[in-house]
């Protein structure tokens, strides 16, 4: 899986908020917040990964054990694929 090209990233006041261009900005309303460990797998997804690359970014990064690691980044990606911002998939 990989981030949509159509979502760019932007840093306003310290805040990392996703925004919709071309035609994924007619499907997505808004812009999209991401906390601090969204923004870390969001830079992950920018190149092709797995949930399992993820999971392991989220370790590397934070004091977190693997179980709560691999529910907050199926969480993560099953909200993106909702909102239809993955691509390569």
């Amino acid at each position: 899986m990989k981030a949509s090209e159509n979502m760019i990233e932007r840093e306003i006041a310290g805040e990392h908020i996703l925004v919709p261009v071309g035609e994924m900005a007619l499907r997505v309303h808004g812009m999209v917040n991401l906390s601090e460990s969204g923004h870390l797998l969001w830079q992950r997804l920018s190149s092709e990964c797995s949930e399992e690359d993820l999971v392991d970014a989220l370790l590397g990064e934070y004091e977190v054990d693997r179980e709560t690691a691999e529910r907050d980044v199926h969480e993560f990606v099953e909200k993106l694929r909702t909102v239809g911002i993955l691509g390569g998939e």
